[in-house]
């Protein structure tokens, strides 16, 4: 099953850190940490925007130009359906009603990807062990790439800040046509074995696969030429894959993060599990109230990790709380101040993980 990995006893700084938080919670009235009226109406605008770009890129586009428009749109539409709605339904946190959770995580399954090896893989083992070389399959891209200074590097990994860009967008085909078929047929993800899905989360991952290749191919396909439906799925996929993996690796994958490995004498890590949520996880454009909508609030990455069952509509009113109770007990808050600048610090990450005088393994 799940590699098992202890972590240091002193909770200090998580006991503080919950206490602060709490009492945001309860003086508000004990406001709810799930989601309210405000997660509700983005979750109908995306999928207001996702159907109306899927409707005029079927029924209504004339000519290339309007296709890449509108595919571009429905890619993004999709990503956003990920960060706002299916993350926060994986983690339990979009609303308090379980049933409520499950249906907004299947979404994931309609729009390519699997709620259920996403938990597996992301809220069990991504969550558990982030960063975490040997671990975390989060930053393992095989030969592919280099993304933590404790991996081997490869002669081509010279030029990985540059092709890798491309290879992240080719992630999204990967999972919809092979990598999630796989994990179920061998029931691994990584160096990780996991339960395989039975009954209801079979039926689900089934049911889903079949309605995406549906609206993805076959229904379009009635209404166009093959080689046309093939171009603008290839380009939609490209811009889903991009967008997720670009905002989900520059938390993680860049120089201000750190990377830990057990200590090998004990075969723990030397830190507190909170403590080293705070060590690897770096936020970015906090300030910026458009790219908290848009991505779901992942940008609030530390407090994701640190809070990951509360609704990312309170991260901006909580990152005060974890900024200030991380230097009472001294450990640093690093951010990005924008999307653009944390963007800067995965490609410099990137090309220092290539060279070959660098963080040798």
């Amino acid at each position: 099953m799940i590699l098992k990995l202890e972590f240091g006893e002193d909770k200090k700084f998580e006991t503080d850190l919950h206490h602060r938080v709490n009492q945001y919670f309860e003086a508000g009235g004990g406001r709810s940490k799930s989601g309210d009226w405000r997660l509700y109406l983005k979750t109908g605008v995306i999928f207001a925007l996702f159907v109306a770009s899927y409707v005029l890129l079927v029924f209504v586009a004339q000519s290339i130009w309007q296709g890449l428009l509108l595919v571009t749109l429905l890619g993004l539409c999709t990503a956003l359906i990920g960060f706002n709605v299916a993350h926060d339904a994986g983690h339990k946190s979009f609303a308090k009603r379980p049933w409520v959770n499950q249906a907004m995580a299947a979404t994931m399954d309609l729009v390519g990807g699997s709620s259920y090896l996403w938990f597996w893989k992301h809220v069990v083992i991504h969550h558990r062990y982030v960063n975490i070389t040997g671990y975390d399959t989060d930053i393992d891209l095989g030969f592919l790439g280099r993304l933590s200074p404790h991996q081997e590097r490869l002669p081509f990994h010279r030029w990985q800040h540059i092709y890798l860009w491309f290879v992240y967008g080719f992630l999204a085909i990967q999972w919809e046509f092979l990598a999630d078929f796989k994990k179920i047929i061998l029931g691994r993800i990584g160096g990780h074995g996991f339960s395989r899905p039975t009954s209801w989360d079979l039926t689900v991952f089934i049911v889903g696969r079949v309605a995406f290749f549906t609206w993805a191919l076959l229904f379009p396909w009635l209404f166009h030429p093959w080689y046309a439906v093939i171009f603008f799925y290839g380009v939609g996929v490209l811009v889903l894959g991009g967008s997720l993996s670009i905002v989900f690796q520059i938390p993680h994958c860049v120089a201000e993060s750190e990377f830990p490995l057990p200590n090998p004498d004990t075969g723990r890590m030397e830190n507190a599990w909170s403590v080293h949520q705070s060590n690897v996880t770096v936020d970015y454009a906090r300030r910026n109230p458009l790219a908290g909508w848009l991505f779901g609030g992942l940008n609030f990455h530390k407090e994701h990790h640190l809070f990951p069952t509360i609704s990312h509509i309170h991260y901006p009113a909580i990152a005060g709380i974890v900024e200030q109770t991380c230097r009472d007990h001294g450990l640093a808050y690093r951010e990005h101040r924008s999307f653009s600048s944390g963007i800067a610090a995965h490609y410099r990450w990137l090309r220092e993980m290539g060279r070959e005088d660098r963080f040798s393994k």
